[in-house]
């Protein structure tokens, strides 16, 4: 008995509640980082579909500078200890619906309907409210949920022109 008592005293003596966190990322940098991917990803979807004139030229980029935008803005919010490019997302435990390779050369498809942007528009809007939940910093939160409402409506523009 008073061994369960020990073990329970030495436990909670190590931990340091929603404070604690057993990886130099936070988890407010893990999510960061996992959006920044995948708009990295986004934006080579719509380079490569500009590349190949695959849909309506004005609205693609006019929807890409909004993601180069979007890009910009969350590297801004990285800490100053990092950037985005030696992160590896795909050893992550929510690689398999938010990140994977990192590289434009291994995620640049051959060819992108406007179907298959909006399809990933809408992925990446449905992430946004996932992701929320994991972060501490409301300033950060509310820039995803913003980004994914952008998100929402471009996936709302691309089916009108598809």
């Amino acid at each position: 008995m008073s061994a369960i008592a020990a073990l329970t005293v030495t436990g909670a003596s190590g931990c340091r509640g929603s404070r604690w966190y057993p990886s130099e990322v936070t988890p407010n940098e893990y999510v960061l980082r996992s959006v920044i991917a995948g708009k990295k990803r986004t934006i080579t979807r719509y380079e490569t579909a500009l590349a190949n004139e695959d849909g309506p030229t004005d609205l693609l980029e006019r929807l890409l500078g909004r993601h180069r935008h979007h890009l910009e803005t969350l590297r801004e919010r990285l800490p100053e200890h990092g950037n985005d490019e030696p992160w590896a997302p795909e050893n992550s435990p929510d690689a398999s619906t938010s990140s994977g390779p990192d590289t434009a050369a291994e995620t640049a498809p051959a060819s992108v309907s406007v179907s298959g942007l909006r399809v990933a528009e809408e992925s990446a809007a449905g992430e946004r409210p996932r992701q929320l939940p994991k972060l501490t910093d409301p300033g950060l939160a509310q820039l995803i949920a913003s980004i994914g409402a952008c998100e929402a409506a471009h996936a709302h523009l691309l089916k009108e022109e598809g």
